[in-house]
């Protein structure tokens, strides 16, 4: 479901009292930035409702822009001069301090943590009328510090002529006393659970001049008061949803309110479970009307994705980033992607870019231009290519290593237009928004120029990070008939039902904590919020009491199993005497959804033969097709495949293929068991160290910095460490010849299969030939054999060298299993024990043998045998990448399918 025009037109209640002030021209003054939008959305539709034309709007404001309001005003008279600092401004005065206090003791915090803390803290004297009583001897540390700095502080900004925003209220009441600046306006106050004591002041102030000031209280009779208990936290939002849901069914119009305590812990399970609930079809992702819910509160502006990826760009001109983020922006549509190269970039990213990198664990701007420029593919994304080239132009154009940050503002603006940042399509609505608040925050960064420093573009950037990071984001809203929000938003508000979510006794109230660089007992004496119990339970009291008395119909929820704990109801809701009701009573479940009998198909068409020609895969597809013939199917005919994991430095393929390098090279230096015995142990050790070199050229060539060398020096160690003692085991056996190493065999078939497959090495002996298969995992002799082998490589192998009539020059194959410690082996055919399951064979006989199992396979494979029918269940299962689509039915198995069954299987 989702709210319709006609109900967007309806509009929210309006208290009398607040619509009567606004009519007589009064400023009405909330105390939040919600409130204040609210009341003037909902004067406007009241105003239509009624048949007006015209109107003067509704002055409606937030504390903060009120009185930032008057102070503007005042400069544009030339009343004052005092530049009201930002926030941001604050923090810088406040960091250059401490950085350059030379009394400070060294701390576990950042310049920048311990400089917010020291603001925060000098706000809350401000705003308590506190600040001189900082001034008194206090026996900490950390207040002394506080002192000392604040002192700086309040210097700098009298000399500077700076007004910093926690005294404002103060500043306004000391020009309303001089007779220097008096309101025109009534002011009518509404929603404020409490005024600090310089708010406190500043109205008295006004009232002295004879201004009208009036506390309009906005309270409704509650006809229904309810406490329900839920036996989880996702139960409760699921109860809350559905009776959101049915609210609106009933009533349309209706405005809902849903209260959360901490929202920004649980916000992603509300979010998922009220689209769930109400609005089933934004499941869709390309839906695009606006949800029937919305969240008040709004998100860091840099967890946005669209300035999320500008600050990636950012910080990739800076230093070189890790593969995995470099793959996500190589395939998001904010950074220059047009739709005809989209396939092209996947394509880089999940090939050429992975292999290429082979060992870095970070990749640069330039390196990634320089790899675009070499790539072979057929079709390389040229349009991202062209794009690096211009961002590498930005970056080699900076002018100086300081520059002031409007300079470094506008040199991000001309980066992000060279890096196509946004979609080419143009941007939707939020984030077109988006990107203004981004503006905004570009402009804020330029305004921290006011004290005429000059920065590097790396501390520019991390104050840019620090600014995106304070700003809150919030999409314009379209006044959803519900409101989730915190419980102080919904201060001033007016609903028609309100559900306040995680009343229990352990998140209700929020506990607030004092400052830490202030004394407890001066916290105390001037009321500052966590400093005192009884203070705090008394003005979170007051907030409940408020809620309750917001919509007629109030329902208060909680979790008696938290991720805290058991818990019971809030003791604040004591006083309310709620009705207590079962759950199921307040939100109904909803009528089960009618099943559906599946209908079955049986499909007889047939699959498009197998072309004649060599499949890719090798002997893969027939290790593929002994496992499970649908996974052989998914992944060799309709190329189903998972992305390789990018780990740092090299994976396990990666580090098997250097060990069969080395070992080929050495192979074809020595060629024989004779020649390495004729070696001495110098003459040895030189040919392993330049095998071992030779076996990682490739990844040498892109070593460049101090971790990737370092990180091949552990890769020579371990190589040497595993092939030296193999090399005695080499010494142990019978005399042999290598004749062939790492041998392609092209086009070979077996049965209907053509294929191409490598064969590490052939030995002859005395005996005849001997194949081995090199293996760094664990691999036994047994796991050849039976209808569905799990190493069918040798196997195939073995039957290649053979003619129909088993003829052949082979005496015997096997694993080189060359693994450190005492699992080093050579596993072979000749040398394998019999058991009831697989009795001892000839090796001709094994030979007919696997002939005829391999054929069937590969027939199979060719026919399109396809059925979901793992081997080992649920080993064979553990690591496939086809679960989506295979649609496993584990009742079908004796074992249960879970993490710890793979596990015990896996050993």
């Amino acid at each position: 479901m989702h709210a319709t025009e006609s109900q967007a037109e309806l509009p929210p209640p309006i208290a009398q009292p607040i619509a009567a002030a606004l009519d007589r021209g009064a400023t009405v003054i909330t105390s939040n930035h919600r409130a204040a939008r609210s009341l003037r959305h909902s004067f406007d539709l009241r105003n239509r409702r009624e048949g007006r034309t015209l109107w003067q709007p509704a002055n409606a404001l937030p504390w903060d822009a009120w009185a930032s309001g008057l102070w503007q005003q005042m400069l544009v008279e030339g009343t004052a001069t005092q530049l009201l600092l930002s926030r941001s401004q604050e923090h810088a005065i406040w960091r250059s301090i401490l950085a350059a206090d030379r009394e400070r003791s060294e701390s576990l915090q950042s310049t920048d943590s311990l400089a917010e803390l020291a603001a925060d803290a000098w706000r809350l004297l401000a705003r308590h009328n506190g600040l001189p009583r900082l001034r008194g001897a206090w026996p900490s540390a950390e207040t002394k510090a506080l002192q000392r700095w604040s002192a700086e502080f309040e210097q700098r900004c009298r000399t500077q002529g700076l007004l910093p925003r926690a005294r404002l209220e103060a500043t306004l009441q000391e020009v309303i006393e001089a007779g220097q600046l008096r309101l025109s306006a009534p002011l009518a106050l509404t929603g404020f659970d409490d005024f600090t004591p310089a708010q406190r002041s500043l109205i008295e102030a006004i009232k002295i001049t004879g201004s009208e000031v009036e506390e309009l209280r906005t309270e409704i009779a509650s006809e229904e008061k309810t406490l329900v208990q839920a036996a989880n936290e996702i139960e409760e939002i699921h109860a809350a949803a559905r009776w959101a849901k049915e609210r609106l069914l009933q009533h349309p119009g209706a405005q809902i309110a849903i209260i959360v305590p901490a929202l920004d812990g649980r916000r992603g399970a509300i979010d998922r479970i009220f689209r769930e609930v109400l609005a089933p079809e934004l499941e869709d992702i390309q839906a695009s009307h606006d949800a029937p819910y919305e969240f008040s509160l709004g998100v860091p502006l840099s967890e946005t994705p669209i300035v999320r990826v500008a600050l990636e760009l950012l910080r990739w001109t800076l230093a070189p980033l890790p593969v995995e983020r470099i793959s996500r922006l190589l395939v998001s549509p904010l950074f220059a992607m047009r739709e005809e190269e989209r396939s092209a970039r996947a394509t880089f990213d999940a090939f050429e870019l992975r292999r290429a990198r082979l060992l870095l664990p970070e990749i640069s701007l330039k390196w990634l231009s320089t790899t675009l420029h070499r790539s072979r593919s057929a079709a390389p994304p040229i349009h991202l290519r062209r794009t690096l080239d211009a961002m590498l132009r930005v970056v080699d154009g900076i002018r100086a290593e300081r520059q002031p940050r409007s300079a470094w503002a506008e040199w991000i603006r001309e980066l992000l237009e060279e890096a196509r940042w946004g979609r080419e399509s143009g941007d939707d609505s939020i984030e077109f928004q988006t990107r203004q608040k981004w503006e905004s925050t570009l402009d804020d960064l330029a305004a921290l120029d006011f004290d005429g420093s000059r920065v590097t573009l790396q501390q520019a950037l991390r104050e840019l990070e620090r600014l995106a990071q304070q700003t809150m984001f919030a999409p314009e809203s379209h006044n959803a008939p519900v409101q989730v929000m915190g419980p102080l938003e919904a201060a001033g508000s007016r609903f028609d039902a309100l559900w306040f979510l995680g009343a229990g006794d352990l998140g209700w109230p929020i506990k607030s904590s004092p400052s830490a660089l202030l004394p407890w007992a001066m916290q105390r004496d001037l009321g500052v919020p966590g400093a005192d119990a009884t203070a705090d339970d008394a003005r979170a009291r007051r907030i409940t009491e408020r809620l309750a008395a917001s919509a007629p119909d109030i329902i208060f929820s909680y979790a008696a199993e938290s991720s805290d704990g058991a818990q019971r109801p809030s003791p604040l809701l004591h006083a309310l005497h709620l009705e207590t009701p079962p759950i199921a009573q307040v939100a109904p479940q909803e009528q089960e959804k009618e099943v559906v009998a599946l209908e079955e198909i049986h499909d007889t068409t047939s699959i498009p033969p197998l072309p004649v020609h060599v499949i890719a895969g090798g002997s893969e597809i027939l290790k593929l097709q002994a496992a499970c013939g649908f996974r052989a199917f998914a992944e060799r005919r309709l190329g189903s495949a998972e992305l390789r994991e990018i780990e740092l430095g090299m994976d396990a393929a990666e580090r098997g293929s250097v060990l069969h390098r080395v070992l080929e090279h050495f192979w074809k230096q020595t060629g024989s068991q004779a020649a390495l015995k004729a070696m001495s142990r110098e003459e040895r050790n030189t040919m392993l160290a330049q095998s071992i070199e030779e076996g990682l050229r490739k990844a040498s060539a892109l070593a460049e910095g101090a971790w990737e060398k370092a990180y091949l020096d552990l890769q020579r160690a371990r190589l040497w460490a595993l092939l030296d003692p193999w090399l005695d085991l080499e010494l142990n056996r019978p005399p042999f010849t290598v004749e062939r190493t790492e041998e392609e065999l092209k086009d070979v078939v077996i049965g209907p299969l053509h294929l191409t497959v490598r064969v590490d090495r052939v030995d002859a002996t005395e005996e005849g030939e001997v194949i081995l298969d090199y293996k760094t995992g664990v691999a036994k002799s047994p796991q050849w054999l039976g209808e569905r082998p799990d190493e069918p490589q040798l196997p195939l192998y073995a039957v290649l060298t053979s003619t129909d009539e088993g003829e052949t020059a082979l005496t015997d194959l096997a694993f080189a299993q060359i693994r450190a410690g005492k699992e080093m082996a050579l596993d072979s055919f000749s040398e394998r024990r019999p058991s009831k399951k697989y009795p001892k064979l000839s090796l001709e006989e094994q030979l007919a043998e696997w002939r005829r199992v391999l054929t069937q396979l590969a027939t199979d494979f060719h026919n399109g045998a396809a059925t979901v029918a793992p081997k080992n269940y649920p080993t064979t299962c553990a690591h496939c990448a086809q679960r989506i689509l295979c649609r496993l039915n584990p009742a079908a198995f004796d074992e249960e399918f879970d993490e710890e069954t793979i596990d015990a299987a896996n050993g």
